[in-house]
């Protein structure tokens, strides 16, 4: 523990015991602590008021977290990175608060007091250092699903970040009561899908959750198989993606996608729910595929998943299509088709196939957009639609759009590079479309 965060609990043991109150470190703070991971929830006897009261004493922001009447909880926060929360006991006394908890790594407690002492007497009445040890996740005795159904979920969540197993008997009540995830609210599961995801290799505890049935309650694959040996493959590709982009090395590690590994795998389990074959299928809607999904992700998330999902669809169709013959003007037409996710578009495209199969149709569009796309979009253009008005005494309309497009397609092809041979291209594009009007 740093000496700050230290000197701040020491200032809030003298304040609960000058209100003559017990505060207890509780749950996840101990399990972290023990795992060298310190992290501070605290519980005692109207927690919520102590945490409320020491606050306003030293000027900290206090923020309520939960106001249900006997369980209200604030957040007492002391710096960007750290804060402390507050929440009032459940039951009688410590042991009875332990006893509604959801694992049992998560039911120990020990007084404030002792903490800061650093002595080792921790309230442990369901063996959780026990389990802590041997790294696995035990659900305790009791309706512990049913009075919290997202627990089955949050299960998984701590197996993955913490590389913990889940223990048989916690995996059959989860089977048994699967269905009643669905009864949470769509924020909390989101919440801890990302944590989830958020995680590198997934994929083994993915099998554990759809054996147990609940995955199905989630992303109702109609394939699995085809579905989670792509996953595998996403994954491999996301921990190394210069492995099988040499060349491209420093564009990958320096692109944004990498921060939204998360993203990527919800989409490929997406695409298994709304394909029966991301290889075979080419008729999927142009339109959202996210929006129907009962999530509540961020208007980015969605927009970043339905972007890439449609962009491998994009390059799917394109690859089945093509003839292997290099044709610039369709991958540009591609490329300005999905641009702003191209690179989180092919990863999750190259993941319906194996790499050797679609390397060189990848490479093809990477050395496109990055030797030649994006240098021709950095220039100034050779024509704005201010020119276009002066030049051809034309009123903005749909025709500008169009006539712009051919002139940046153009110059990005390197068929035009001076003004005037924009200007000549751009009469001859308002001549045919003149004519073919006429």
């Amino acid at each position: 523990m740093d000496p700050s965060t230290q000197s701040i609990l020491l200032e809030l043991l003298n304040f609960s015991t000058s209100q003559n109150q017990k505060l207890y470190v509780v749950g996840g703070t101990l399990r972290d602590n023990l795992s060298r991971k310190p992290d501070f929830d605290l519980t005692g006897k109207n927690a919520a008021e102590i945490g409320s009261c020491f606050a306003r004493s030293l000027n900290f922001t206090c923020v309520p977290l939960d106001n249900t009447p006997g369980r209200q909880t604030v957040r007492v926060i002391l710096d960007q990175k750290r804060h402390l929360d507050f929440t009032d006991l459940q039951g009688k006394n410590i042991e009875e608060d332990l006893s509604q908890r959801d694992f049992t790594i998560n039911a120990m407690g020990q007084l404030l007091s002792d903490f800061l002492s650093g002595k080792t007497n921790i309230i442990d009445p369901f063996k959780g250092r026990e389990d802590l040890k041997n790294r696995k996740i035990r659900v305790l005795q009791g309706p512990i699903f049913q009075s919290d159904p997202l627990r089955m979920l949050r299960a998984f969540r701590f197996a993955a970040t913490l590389g913990f197993q889940i223990d048989e008997e916690t995996l059959s009540k989860i089977s048994l009561h699967k269905t009643k995830l669905n009864e949470s609210a769509p924020e909390r599961i989101w919440h801890e899908l990302t944590l989830f995801f958020k995680t590198p290799n997934t994929i083994s505890l993915l099998e554990i959750m759809h054996n147990c049935g609940l995955l199905h309650c989630l992303f109702p694959i109609s394939d699995k198989t085809s579905t989670f040996a792509q996953y595998q493959r996403l994954e491999s590709l996301l921990e190394e993606p210069e492995k099988a982009f040499p060349e491209y090395t420093e564009e990958l590690s320096a692109s944004g996608f990498l921060n939204n590994q998360y993203l990527l795998k919800l989409s490929k389990l997406l695409q298994g729910m709304n394909q029966n074959s991301a290889i075979t299928s080419t008729e999927a809607s142009d339109g959202p595929v996210v929006k129907d999904w009962n999530i509540r992700a961020s208007n980015a998330e969605i927009k970043f998943m339905d972007q890439t999902l449609n962009g491998a669809r994009c390059l799917t169709e394109a690859y089945l299509k093509e003839n292997h013959e290099p044709d610039n003007s369709a991958t540009y037409e591609l490329i300005k088709m999905i641009h702003e996710e191209l690179l989180a578009s092919v990863i999750l495209f190259i993941s319906a196939f194996h790499l050797i199969d679609v390397a060189l149709f990848c490479n093809r569009i990477f050395k496109f957009y990055y030797c030649q796309f994006l240098p021709a979009m950095d220039k100034k253009p050779l024509l704005n639609g201010e020119d276009i008005i002066h030049q051809f005494h034309l009123s903005p309309s749909p025709l500008f759009g169009k006539i712009l497009h051919c002139i940046q397609k153009a110059q990005v092809l390197g068929s035009i590079a001076t003004r005037e041979e924009a200007i000549a291209l751009a009469e001859d594009f308002i001549q045919s479309q003149l004519a073919g009007s006429e």
